[in-house]
């Protein structure tokens, strides 16, 4: 323990990170940045490539990250590859692999084990340190794939797309050592990336628990103010209001409802807990359903909204407005507009799409929207607070306007608007 310690705090470590998505990507930089040297490791060609470029790969939109890229991969501190041998003197190997579900909502860790296998002739002297998602006691069955006495920990992410770097240096870790002396070790590694934050070590049992049930927490808080949006919408009332007079009472913080909850962790997590045990937990599951049944209550707001303006839904020209799941950002991940669109137009629409900030999607908006029925607005972007209505909807078949974010204060005169929980 003594002389891995000394290399990581002295930066002579060599460190590989297997995975270079939204979480393993920003890690080896960031990594590398601090003057380790760092082996990105991948299986997708591509991203390689553009790693070893210096050429930031991702969808999302960062600030720093992609100069910072450049720098570490000039600089010599960072090489990307899809050859595992790259572990073969590693003194620290940290997997970020997905670790999504199945169509059971069952773990789905074909890339876990892939990575787990590829490191494991490696991992006899290395620190082995997993930041991908796992069910609980998961860690424990990667020990048994990997040599007796392994050092290994398990310290969950906890970064977001829109502020990878941030998150990295400032959100404060948990360091889940499946023994104590890992405990250590990858607490001392993550003391020379974080910045004014603190690190909690504990056993790999509990980062597991600690990880899933964090997000369970936040998608049934989501859950909650979906469930209010639908009661405010049956019975009448605006749910914007309600939910502003509700959090007047101490202790009281409703969150904002929106058409669903996407993204790489909400959308799993919670399956990933529940699937470690023996009874279910009601309540996460009925937060999940309910977060899951948002686009179909949206579809059924804008189909219903159609038929309102006179417009039947077969021959309707419908923009989807946003198409990134989080305001702000380029992630589609497990979007809700994804289903949406996909619902719209089984139900007959003609649909099209504009988001500022995602490649391919960022079109023209006023064009998006020339000769279209029908506007819903599914993320919160800022662009679209600034839209002018007015001049829109001249432009516009007929003006018809759906919000599911509470970004429109007022109904634009001469539109049939309607909002999600906003039944007034």
């Amino acid at each position: 323990m003594d002389e891995l310690k000394r290399c990581i705090e002295s930066h002579e470590a060599k460190i590989v990170v297997v995975g270079l998505g939204y979480v393993g990507l920003p890690l080896a930089v960031t990594l590398a940045d601090e003057g380790f040297r760092v082996w990105g490791l991948d299986v997708c060609e591509t991203r390689v490539g553009a790693v070893s470029a210096g050429d930031w790969p991702l969808w999302s939109q960062e600030p720093d990250l992609p100069a910072m890229l450049k720098r570490v991969v000039e600089d010599g501190y960072l090489d990307a590859t899809t050859d595992y041998a790259a572990c073969k003197n590693a003194d620290v190997i940290i997997v970020c692999v997905p670790t999504p579900i199945t169509e059971n909502k069952d773990p789905d860790y074909e890339a876990l084990s892939q990575a787990i296998t590829g490191i494991a002739e490696y991992a006899r002297k290395a620190l082995v340190i997993i930041e991908s998602t796992l069910a609980p006691m998961t860690t424990e069955d990667i020990a048994q794939m990997l040599w007796p006495g392994v050092r290994l920990a398990h310290c969950p992410e906890r970064v977001s797309p829109g502020s990878l770097l941030y998150n990295l240096r400032h959100m404060p870790r948990i360091i889940g050592g499946y023994t104590a002396e890992a405990g250590e070790l990858a607490a001392c590694l993550y003391l020379q990336v974080i910045r004014d934050t603190e690190l909690y070590i504990t056993d790999a049992l509990t980062a597991e628990i600690v990880k899933t049930f964090e997000n369970g927490y936040r998608d049934v808080q989501i859950a909650l103010a979906n469930e209010l949006a639908k009661i405010c919408q049956d019975l009448g009332a605006d749910v914007w209001e309600v939910r502003e007079l509700v959090n007047t009472c101490p202790g009281r913080d409703v969150l904002k409802p929106g058409p669903g909850v996407g993204g790489a962790c909400l959308t799993k997590d919670t399956w990933l807990l529940t699937s470690s045990l023996a009874e279910p937990a009601e309540l996460l599951l009925t937060a999940r359903a309910i977060n899951e049944s948002m686009p179909v209550q949206v579809v059924d707001l804008v189909l219903e909204t159609l038929r309102e303006a006179k417009v039947a839904p077969a021959n309707a020209t419908v923009t989807i407005l946003g198409v990134a799941y989080r305001a702000g950002t380029s992630d589609v991940r497990e979007s809700p507009a994804i289903e949406v669109m996909g619902r719209l137009g089984r139900a007959g629409c003609e649909v099209r799409f504009y988001d500022p900030h995602v490649n391919g999607y960022d079109g023209d908006v006023v064009e998006t929207l020339a000769n279209v029925d029908a506007a819903v607005i599914i993320t919160g972007h800022p662009e679209f607070k600034a839209l002018n209505w007015q001049g829109l909807g001249a432009i516009m078949r007929h003006k018809v306007l759906i919000d599911t974010r509470g970004i429109i204060e007022k109904a634009p005169e001469g539109f049939v608007f309607r909002g999600l929980g906003r039944g007034r």
